[in-house]
């Protein structure tokens, strides 16, 4: 047996792990292969170094272009799309030239709250001087109180003091937002804005003027207004100088550019970037001609990025400009380790799509077996949520089920899911969709199930079978009536009745049998109201909304009846009251105009009768239509028409039928098709 000392010996002469390795390591420092490796090695490291940073210099600027031209693009519409604002007041003021304030300022907020980025809407008149006192003795006639031109005064203290006599004055006679110290202000003081009103007459277009300062903001505050001038006649006069003689007045509207700018690039992903927007007007000095923000410290273009783009708006050339620091080449250099990173990246993904996929196959199998229905197809969707076609399991009833995503809605949706719902099942006419049950999904998606709807929309009869004869209107809308004025009995205001919200069907073996649909945006008039009118918001469809909708989400049940007066005159004619491109000139022609007479527009026999009853719905003063649902109904039911019976709604639906069936079968491949 071996004595501690000796195992101590041997285990002092045994070689190590590390002996080991550092004899490897002596002979590979030695093999010149090992040199060459390792230099070849770091030559091929810092070129491909270079070359990243190289490619990743190239990078950067091209994702800064994109950013920039996608910025000045975004900056561009934040300026054009509140053009559709001004022209609504241009369209507004050429239909009724003494539009009075408020009426101006209920029509203008509504187009403001739509577009934040414009500051104020104004409309003037150009007044000649021999004809000053007569018009201000007539404002003041229609206000009640004295009326006359001002202007800032030249010394301080500044307040507003009367205008001189001048050969033409410009007044500001109706503005939105109201400013009292601004009412009757006369521009032509100014003799920047006297040039700026003097192009826009000679081009007859709208035109956007250079920079300046509003009376009432601080010093350092600048925007641009655009002038859309108003002539007498119609269109524009031909020449210059008919241009001159025949202007009118102005349609004003006014844009602040720092919070414009400001909002326009929030969200452009800009960050550490110096922009400016520039008048490449050469008539002005370069502290007129920047608009906005600063101009970039001049450098090499090693140094910085800086791109410009050309903005086209109202007349006049703008410029983007944008410059930030170019990258550092040790920066650059640096980026390639992020390589390594990619890998744990692709784990996240997949990761993150195994985690979406189950979720999704969790919705899908919670979707199909939703409480005691089964879906079956989906049938609709929109805003407010998915609509399936569904049966209940053990009743075998045919279900109309909505269904809205809780992390996919707002909380103001599923507010008005909510309230949709229940205030659809407080409803008991038959004319009324019914809702039968409501709840929540096990992954916690909200919907309510209604019954199924065997037939078209109002919409759908009008597009597949053209205008309906005046028996037949009488009857559907009759049957509209009965429901709304159930609902309206019960203190609550539809505001979103349109052809869409109307189905008419086969129900308990009745044809043409109407069912009203979509409560989603009820407004509840009695106490304790739970309905949400956003201050600001435009709720409904604006082919279909009252005049006094446009003003305020506050409308009463009588704008329901102008829009079932408005569907009427679709189902009677074929087409809608008015078409335009923009809501806001939908809304002039709705708070302006009448639409074009019935007779002789439809099938052939339309009723006198019918469409007095018609016009009565469109009365653009709430008062002067009917005083309720009920009274509308009263009325229709009087008419001496022919009536629409069961027979003739069995026919249409036979036809209807038919042609379903033909154009399903003629949709099949032939291979489906029986010989």
């Amino acid at each position: 047996m071996e004595s501690v000392e000796q195992v101590a010996i041997s285990a002092a002469r045994a070689p190590s792990r590390f002996d080991s390795t550092r004899a490897f390591l002596r002979e590979s420092l030695g093999n010149r292969a090992v040199w060459l490796s390792l230099l070849l090695g770091f030559t091929g490291t810092a070129a491909w170094a270079g070359l990243a940073a190289s490619r990743a210099r190239d990078a950067a600027q091209r994702d800064f272009r994109e950013r920039s031209t996608a910025a000045a693009e975004h900056v561009a519409q934040s300026f054009r799309a509140p053009l559709e604002a001004l022209y609504g007041i241009h369209a507004l003021g050429c239909a009724l030239p003494d539009v009075d304030q408020r009426r101006f300022e209920l029509f203008a907020q509504q187009l403001l709250s739509r577009y934040p980025s414009l500051a104020a809407l104004e409309l003037f008149d150009v007044v000649r001087g021999e004809h000053r006192e007569d018009f201000e003795r007539r404002v003041s006639s229609r206000l009640g109180r004295p009326f006359s031109f001002q202007e800032p005064s030249r010394s301080l203290p500044l307040r507003m003091e009367r205008s001189p006599l001048r050969e033409r004055h410009v007044v500001l006679t109706r503005l939105a937002p109201y400013q009292a110290q601004l009412h009757g202000l006369d521009i032509t003081f100014d003799p920047l804005r006297r040039e700026q009103i003097a192009a826009a007459t000679r081009a007859g277009t709208p035109l956007v003027t250079g920079k300046f300062r509003l009376v009432e903001d601080p010093e350092g505050t600048y925007s641009v207004a655009v002038y859309h001038p108003l002539f007498t006649g119609a269109g524009v006069p031909p020449t210059e100088a008919e241009r001159q003689r025949q202007v009118v007045g102005f349609a004003v509207a006014l844009y602040r550019l720092a919070p414009l700018m400001s909002s326009a690039l929030s969200g452009t992903h800009l960050q550490q970037t110096t922009v400016a927007l520039v008048d490449r007007d050469r008539e002005l000095p370069a502290s007129e001609a920047l608009l906005f923000g600063a101009l970039g410290p001049s450098s090499s273009a090693a140094e910085r990025f800086q791109f410009e783009e050309e903005i086209r708006f109202a007349g006049r050339n703008w410029a983007m400009i944008t410059s930030r620091a170019a990258p550092s080449f040790f920066a650059s250099a640096g980026s390639h380790l992020a390589l390594g990173g990619v890998g744990t990246l692709l784990v996240a993904v997949l990761i993150g799509l195994g985690s979406s996929l189950r979720k999704s196959r969790q919705r899908f199998h919670a979707l199909e077996a939703l409480g005691p229905y089964s879906l079956l197809r989906e049938i609709g969707g929109g805003g407010m949520g998915r609509v399936f076609e569904a049966q209940h399991r053990l009743l075998r009833r045919r279900t109309a089920i909505k269904v809205i995503a809780q992390e996919q809605a707002s909380p103001e949706q599923l507010h008005r899911f909510d309230l949709e719902a229940k205030t659809t099942s407080e409803l008991r006419h038959p004319n009324t969709v019914v809702v039968f049950d409501y709840g929540r999904t096990q992954s916690g998606d909200f919907y309510y199930a209604m019954e199924y709807v065997h037939g078209i929309t109002w919409d759908e009869l009008v597009q597949r079978h053209g205008a309906q004869p005046a028996a037949r209107v009488r009857h559907l809308l009759v049957q509209a009536c009965g429901a709304l004025s159930e609902a309206h009995g019960l203190g609550l205001v539809h505001r979103d009745v349109k052809p869409t919200n109307l189905m008419l069907g086969v129900h308990g073996g009745l044809f043409d049998f109407v069912k009203v649909l979509d409560f989603g945006l009820v407004r509840v008039t009695r106490g304790g109201a739970r309905g949400l009118s956003k201050q600001g918001a435009l709720l409904g469809t604006p082919r279909y909304m009252a005049p006094e909708a446009f003003a305020s989400s506050q409308s009463g049940p009588r704008a329901d009846l102008y829009a079932l007066g408005c569907v009427a005159y679709y189902l009677l004619s074929g087409h809608e009251p008015f078409t335009a491109k923009t809501d806001a000139a939908i809304a002039t022609l709705h708070l302006t105009r009448m639409p074009s007479p019935l007779l002789g527009r439809g099938v052939g026999d339309t009723s006198p009768e019918l469409e007095r009853i018609v016009w009565r719905c469109l009365a653009k003063n709430p008062d002067d239509r009917f005083a309720s649902a009920a009274q509308l109904l009263r009325a229709l039911s009087e008419l001496e028409l022919a009536p629409w019976t069961q027979a003739d709604a069995a026919a249409f639906w036979a036809e209807h039928e038919a042609q379903k069936e033909a154009g399903a079968a003629a949709a099949r491949p032939d291979s489906q098709k029986l010989p």
